[in-house]
């Protein structure tokens, strides 16, 4: 393996490793990025050190092997991320905020409600319904403060008023 590497063979392969360590690096620690481009470069480096013994043929299998374990490498960080050990981590925020069922299905009964507007809605305010006061949105129109509404529909939490004819 030495001998096909020609004379730089021990600086290859050292740049090699460096690169890894350092794409590596970049991976787990928050940063600018300053690892990975040092990464990149000694792997540059070691396939340019390649072409400059002659060995082009050399060169071009070593930045394939670079790129292909680069790949594999991302692809089971990306596996991991999502299914394996670092999706049970602190790395990955697995919790979701959102409306819990029962506050969806009160919100469900309000359709048909009158109320009134407490801001401007332009589109979105908030509008005083059956005693509450609610986040309510219209479908685009500009609703002063103090009009009458009533809820046209409930989408999970989001409320769609109109303005009430009559």
């Amino acid at each position: 393996m030495f001998a096909l590497l020609g004379a730089y063979a021990v600086p290859t392969i050292a740049l090699m490793i460096a690169a890894f360590v350092l794409l590596l690096v970049e991976l787990f620690i928050p940063g600018f990025g300053l690892p990975g481009v040092l990464g990149l470069i000694a792997l540059g480096a070691a396939v340019v050190l390649q072409f400059m013994t002659g060995s082009a043929t050399v060169a071009l299998w070593i930045l394939a092997i670079g790129l292909a374990v680069l790949v594999a490498g991302v692809i089971a960080l990306v596996r991991s991320l999502d299914k394996g050990r670092l999706s049970k981590s602190f790395l990955v925020l697995n919790d979701s905020i959102g409306a819990s069922a029962g506050e969806a299905a009160k919100n469900a009964d309000l359709v048909g409600s009158a109320g009134t507007t407490e801001t401007m809605l332009h589109p979105a305010g908030i509008a005083a319904i059956g005693g509450e006061r609610m986040d309510v949105v219209s479908n685009g129109e500009f609703i002063p403060a103090g009009e009458p509404v009533v809820v046209t529909a409930v989408e999970g939490t989001r409320i769609l008023v109109k303005r009430k004819e009559g």
